[in-house]
């Protein structure tokens, strides 16, 4: 029998707390790329957050390996943050961060589909209404921002962001399906590890400056223990505790908080209709929680002994 939601008030505060930390990323992120490679800062995250979860060993080495999950593992590092992180820095070249944004906006129905064909979580028609309203909002809010910087290549650019929530959408049906086995902490630090693994190759291609100022490696700290190393760690544990589109549906929050924290540390002014917007997304969510996003369709799991 499919396993009900377990603590849904802590696994709601886990997601929130995640995409807030992932949302602040844009404002470190900013920062720190005006002094270093974006990919050479994937990677120092990565080890950053790698030496975070060795500190912690013992809390998460005591895992029974399940024969054959070594290429569920390799898919979800592979997707995210391997695939994820580069498409979605490469689109940003060719095609507008609003575009960008909008493109982000689809993951939610494409993980709800996902979920429904792979995993067989059955979303409600109260979910469908949450989840389209907070879409649209966030659709709208996005389009509502002014575009910075041009785009080459829009339908190149906006392509290789759907690449990126693809791989993003693989990875969490790949977590959703290992969660029954495995601990969301050694989840986490298997990315970590994967991620420094894929990204390594870049120490020998990226140009490094001699000189970068603290205010960046600061930022570079924030992104991997605060970003990396909690916000995947408590995103990871939301999705063991509730279901694939539930823990979606908070992703469309991320655009709510980059405004609002741009709105803080960028001093970039939000126009009536950009708060508006905030609140129809931020209603939308509220609306698919309110059905708990999902009726199980009787999953039945398979016993597998563990190597």
């Amino acid at each position: 029998m499919a396993r009900d939601v377990e603590n849904p008030v802590l696994a709601q505060a886990a997601l929130i707390l995640a995409v807030f930390f992932w949302a602040s990323s844009f404002v470190a992120m900013k920062h720190a790329v005006g002094y270093l490679d974006p990919g050479l800062i994937v990677f120092i995250r990565m080890i950053i957050a790698s030496t975070c979860f060795i500190l912690i060993y013992k809390l998460w080495n005591s895992i029974s390996y399940f024969r054959g999950d070594w290429k569920y593992f390799l898919i979800m590092s592979v997707c995210d943050p391997g695939l994820y992180f580069f498409l979605e820095s490469q689109a940003l070249k060719y095609t507008s961060a609003s575009a960008a944004g909008t493109i982000n906006s689809l993951q939610p129905p494409l993980l709800a589909l996902s979920a429904w064909i792979f995993l067989r979580e059955r979303p409600s028609s109260v979910t469908f209404i949450g989840a389209t309203i907070s879409i649209i909002g966030a659709v709208l809010l996005t389009a509502a921002s002014p575009t910075i910087e041009s785009s080459p290549n829009p339908w190149l650019g906006n392509t290789l962001e759907f690449g990126a929530m693809a791989s993003s959408t693989i990875y969490i049906i790949v977590l959703k399906k290992l969660s029954d086995r495995y601990n969301p902490l050694f989840l986490t630090a298997l990315q970590a590890f994967g991620g420094a693994v894929l990204f390594a190759p870049l120490l020998y291609t990226a140009d490094i400056p001699v000189a970068v100022p603290t205010s960046a490696w600061l930022a570079i700290f924030y992104l991997a223990t605060f970003v990396t190393f909690g916000g995947y760690f408590l995103y990871n544990w939301g999705v063991t505790k509730s279901t694939a589109i539930v823990a979606s549906a908070y992703l469309n929050l991320i655009p709510v908080f980059s405004v609002g924290l741009a709105f803080v540390f960028l001093n970039e002014r939000l126009t009536t209709f950009q708060i508006c917007m905030v609140l129809v997304i931020i209603f939308g969510v509220f609306v698919s929680q309110s059905s708990q996003f999902f009726r199980p369709a009787g999953r039945r799991c398979i016993s597998r002994e563990p190597l």
